[in-house]
């Protein structure tokens, strides 16, 4: 099991579905969940006890890569028997997210005017407003506005998710890095592995589905 942002396909950065032709051909069956990000408003421990549930329903999987911010959700479903790899893991804070919400904001030509410490649904409420007037005068069409909308809301609750699970306690068997990611001082002293290359490059390399089997 992988988790990452799925959604942010836009990024120009590989991502699992890059990394799953490089595993052994008994681990190479593939498929994806686009619909297990929070959609609706919410607590984000409910949602992550939510997700964990409606994950837990899969099947059965022998390791748990995380990526990114994802890397604190894939530790709340590893558990003590299944393998759990990070790579280029990152300690979702409040600062986190509201970095994503101003850069989201500033996207759309305007400057972010919310406190530090807001909450992930405050702040997609508060994206919304700017990037629906910003695309209504543009002439954009009100559905393509509200899937922009709805994209930005689930990376803020799944970043407020990663929040709730910490990366606090987690034992990875394994942390990858890319040449210039910093590991977080929470995972000093766990098992690591630094490749060189780029963080956008990191999933598609070869050597970081060798690491995820432990090849």
């Amino acid at each position: 099991m992988a988790v990452d942002f799925t959604l942010a396909k836009v990024r120009a950065q590989a991502n699992f579905g890059d990394l799953a032709p490089h595993l052994p051909d008994d681990w190479a069956v593939w498929g994806s969940d686009e619909t297990g990000w929070p959609a609706a408003p919410g607590d984000p421990a409910t949602h992550l006890a939510g997700w964990r549930a409606r994950t837990a329903a899969l099947g059965n999987f022998h390791a748990v890569l995380g990526f990114c911010a994802g890397a604190a959700l894939a530790g709340a479903l590893a558990g003590p028997d299944r393998r759990l790899v990070l790579f280029d893991p990152v300690d979702v804070d409040a600062r986190t997210i509201a970095g994503h919400y101003a850069a989201a904001v500033r996207r759309m030509g305007a400057e972010p005017g919310a406190e530090p410490g807001a909450d992930a649904d405050d702040l997609a409420e508060r994206y919304a407003v700017v990037a629906r007037k910003t695309l209504g005068e543009q002439g954009v069409p009100d559905s393509i506005a509200a899937d922009l909308c709805a994209r930005v809301a689930a990376n803020l609750r799944y970043l407020a998710m990663g929040r709730a699970a910490g990366l606090g306690g987690l034992a990875p068997d394994l942390v990858v890095l890319s040449r210039d990611h910093e590991l977080p001082p929470v995972l000093q002293g766990r098992p690591q592995l630094r490749l060189d290359v780029p963080q956008e490059n990191l999933l598609a390399d070869p050597a970081a589905a060798r690491a995820a089997v432990g090849a």
